[in-house]
């Protein structure tokens, strides 16, 4: 389907829930349990040497660290370092850093650097990665992260703002013998940015709210999900992540939601993920995809309700996911499937009773919309 890489959809995300019922010729998807922290070393809270390399990318495997800034000014950045493609988790390790910048106006600059796995390096004690003349090193709390291709320069520093987290093992798991899996770790839910980009010849300092999460695995992401959603807010003292992923036909077209709500450094949302997502107000795209104008989440878990609603979405990143493939090939593609990826600036919403708190806070966060498979998007409303 897609031979090159995608962009970065963070999720970016994290599909670990339920045990797949129905047809017998649909695969399982394994929920992982107390017994899969045991057998990864893991504790209930994450460490700092869970940020680090989780993978060989000479063999089977992807992984990535995603890095996304919002500044004062109105702009955004996103830095994401990465062995290899994601859809490819079999071909050879091809590491990319890449820095995509979207002005207050809405004006992109993209770029990528892929200098060779001889200029890639990562230890698996902490985050601490190296792409080329960019790197990036973290443990959790503090994260430096430098940026060098052709004309552009960025060095950042994210302070955390929001504990790191993962539901169980931070693995969705599918395969009886949990060989194979997807895995996502939030490392910096929320933090704080300060530092220095340098692009179109000038020098600026920046100040603003970032976040970081770290995935990997050993499938091809488009034979297990047909799309999701994912989104960030943070609003007073208050941090919110939420993902709803589809599973393919083949895993049931399940849909699967994750949450995580924070006030400060304590985590107030559960692992029920009784969440439900719905989505209207639908616009049509000039790519033929779709998007909501408008999606209204619920959480009710034993100690509270939380309401979030996101509405009058901006697009500041839209790509088709084989736009980099020579013409006719795209256009046999879309004979029968349309990848497309969405990042949105959003005004949100947030009310919550929970743990005997009442709040109501309004703000602004980004959210996307990865779609991997089909020709339209598939409106799921529950």
């Amino acid at each position: 389907m897609l031979l090159r890489r995608i962009i970065y959809p963070s999720l970016s995300l994290f599909v670990f829930i339920i045990l797949l019922s129905g047809c017998a010729t649909k695969k399982v998807i394994y929920r992982p349990g107390s017994e899969n922290l045991k057998n990864g070393n893991l504790s209930e809270h994450v460490e700092s040497w869970e940020d680090g390399l989780r993978t060989n990318p000479e063999e089977n495997s992807f992984e990535w660290w995603y890095f996304d800034f919002s500044f004062t000014d109105g702009t955004t950045a996103v830095i994401v370092f990465s062995t290899k493609n994601i859809l490819n988790p079999s071909g050879k390790p091809d590491p990319e850093v890449r820095i995509v910048i979207t002005g207050p106006k809405g004006k992109k600059i993209s770029v990528s650097d892929t200098p060779g796995y001889n200029n890639f390096y990562s230890s698996k004690t902490a985050c601490n990665v190296r792409i080329g003349e960019s790197s990036v090193k973290g443990d959790l709390k503090n994260y430096t992260l430098h940026f060098e291709y052709k004309d552009i320069k960025a060095d950042l520093i994210l302070a955390a703002g929001a504990p790191a987290w993962r539901p169980g093992s931070g693995k969705m798991y599918l395969d009886k013998d949990h060989k194979k899996y997807f895995a996502w770790l939030p490392a910096v839910p929320y933090g704080t940015v300060t530092g220095t980009i340098s692009y179109n010849g000038t020098n600026r300092k920046v100040s603003g709210t970032g976040y970081h999460d770290h995935n990997w695995g050993n499938v091809k992401l488009d034979k297990i999900l047909t799309q999701w959603y994912w989104g960030r807010m943070h609003t007073g003292d208050y941090t919110v992540i939420f993902s709803r992923m589809l599973t393919s036909p083949e895993y049931g077209s399940r849909l699967i939601p994750v949450f995580y709500l924070a006030k400060e450094d304590k985590i107030l949302s559960d692992h029920t993920f009784k969440m439900t997502l719905k989505a209207s107000k639908w616009k049509t795209h000039l790519s033929g995809r779709d998007y909501p104008e408008n999606i209204v989440i619920n959480v009710n878990q034993k100690n509270g309700t939380i309401k979030l609603e996101l509405s009058n979405p901006v697009i500041i990143e839209e790509r088709s996911l084989i736009d980099n493939l020579p013409g006719f090939i795209q256009f046999f593609i879309k004979l029968f499937t349309n990848p497309y990826y969405f990042r949105f600036n959003a005004k949100m919403n947030l009310q919550l009773r929970i743990n005997g708190i009442s709040a109501q806070k309004q703000g602004s966060g980004i959210f996307e919309m990865m779609l991997l498979r089909g020709k339209h998007t598939v409106r799921n409303d529950q």
